[in-house]
């Protein structure tokens, strides 16, 4: 779905290309591709490092990764059974010469055993945690996939018996880690996703990596229009580190939740299940997952609306257009000013940035505000208070509109062209130093790029 939106926006997607290195100056950064013809070079204003665990980018750039590895081993895998393996209603699986295997998760003496089955689906999800024991440190490789063999083996081990399986649909074999990159931005290299943290709990990764993505996008973007006001770029490290951290506090609980096995552990899990057995108690562990519980810091004076820096609710809004929800206004990725008190002062502060800020009028339910100035990512950059006066809330808006998307003469300013790379064909051989695995000379064919400006 993504890689389809991508195309659709005119994105370029090269796959079998490595970064091999990065360079930067005050003007650009330029990365060192290994390509399936030879090794090229991309040069462009900034790049963002999304390229995992193993950043390569991250690395290139000095941007030191600490951390912890926890030891134990998690493998999982999606998997069909032969007919003398049942599935119950309950989820339980029924196992001819041994009994019944309890779905959801259950520890054992050596590990962890978790069991997702339905009698809908042939498919069932089985997970094992289990540490690394001595004689087992060299028996596989992160970079070796893992086979059925080395699954059955640790299902047999946490289990304590075999466990018949028809065919494996899925395998896949990871240890979890808590690292943080110090500085998500160096310079014109920004990071992102698992180049910027790696989290010791399922659930969260996707979510803190697609946010990271929707905080960082429209800031360049806004610089390489000429739009954006000083300091914006810095705002991604500033908001999503401590972000990262937050996620990171979360995630480290959960952490020992589920490592401790003494009896007192067993306590705290009953508890702690218990406490979240009640929906309100639910909803703060689940705005932990989806990253909906970080408000960013906000400059300018003290005395912030309480929205300021929140993620958006999905309020529902009426108006003669009919009823719709606020996630609905935001798929254009462009600011957006709500007014919910009809306020025509508001939305003349707002006009002279039309051509980059929309304005839409409603009403709602217990409106939190009279109106809500809302970034490209969903957060709230400044909100009016219910019936403040326009004496306070029209230059306040001004100058959260400035702060955040830039002086409104930028609008009629040219854009900065933007730099487009062509690769022309081989020209004559490059040694490249380095290229993958360690310091080495490889003789390939020079690329060289030819640059054209663009327009955006």
């Amino acid at each position: 779905m993504l890689a389809e939106r991508a195309g659709e926006l005119g994105v370029e997607i090269r796959r079998g290309h490595q970064v091999s290195g990065v360079v930067q100056d005050a003007a650009a950064v330029t990365a060192e591709v290994l390509g399936p013809d030879g090794p090229y070079r991309v040069t462009a204003r900034y790049l963002a490092g999304c390229d995992g665990a193993r950043s390569r980018i991250r690395d290139g750039a000095g941007i030191a990764f600490s951390g912890t590895t926890y030891p134990e081993v998690n493998r999982l895998s999606q998997v069909t059974f032969p007919d003398t393996v049942t599935v119950l209603g309950n989820g339980d699986l029924d196992v001819v010469g041994y009994g019944t295997v309890p779905g959801g998760f259950t520890r054992t003496d050596r590990g962890l055993l978790g069991v997702g089955a339905s009698p809908d689906s042939p498919v069932v999800s089985l997970f094992t945690t289990e540490d690394t024991a001595e004689d087992e440190a060299d028996e596989y490789d992160d970079d070796i996939p893992m086979s059925l063999t080395e699954f059955q083996d640790s299902l047999r081990r946490v289990l304590g018996t075999d466990l018949p399986v028809r065919e494996a649909i899925r395998l896949s074999r990871f240890t979890f880690k808590a690292r943080q990159a110090e500085q998500y931005r160096k310079g014109r290299i920004l990071l992102a996703g698992d180049a910027a943290h790696l989290f010791p709990a399922t659930g969260v990764a996707i979510n803190a990596g697609m946010l990271d993505a929707v905080n960082l996008a429209w800031k360049p973007a806004a610089d390489l229009h000429g739009r954006a006001p000083d300091g914006l770029l810095d705002t991604y490290h500033d908001e999503r580190h401590p972000a990262g951290v937050r996620t990171m506090l979360h995630t480290q609980a959960q952490v020992a939740l589920r490592r401790s096995t003494d009896p007192a552990a067993e306590a705290l899990r009953e508890v702690f299940q218990e406490l979240l057995a009640d929906e309100q108690p639910q909803r703060r562990p689940g705005s932990f997952i989806a990253g909906t519980d970080i408000r960013y810091p906000m400059p300018g004076p003290p005395g912030h609306h309480p929205l300021a820096g929140a993620f958006v609710a999905d309020l529902t809004l009426h108006s003669d257009r009919g009823t719709i929800g606020v996630g609905d206004l935001l798929h254009t990725a462009r600011p957006l000013l709500l007014d919910l008190a009809d306020r025509e002062g508001l939305r003349r502060a707002a006009g002279s940035r039309r051509s980059r800020v929309g304005v839409h009028t409603a009403k709602t339910e217990d409106r939190p505000a009279d109106a809500i100035l809302i970034r490209p990512d969903a957060h709230i950059a400044w909100a009016a208070a219910v019936d403040e006066p326009p004496d306070d809330s029209v230059p306040a808006l001004r100058d959260a509109l400035t702060r955040w998307f830039g002086d409104p003469e930028s609008d009629v300013r040219r854009p900065r062209p933007l730099t487009a790379l062509r690769i022309e064909p081989p020209a004559r051989p490059v040694h490249l130093r380095g290229i993958v695995g360690g310091a080495r000379d490889v003789a390939h064919p020079r690329r060289e790029l030819s640059v054209r400006p663009v327009v955006g």
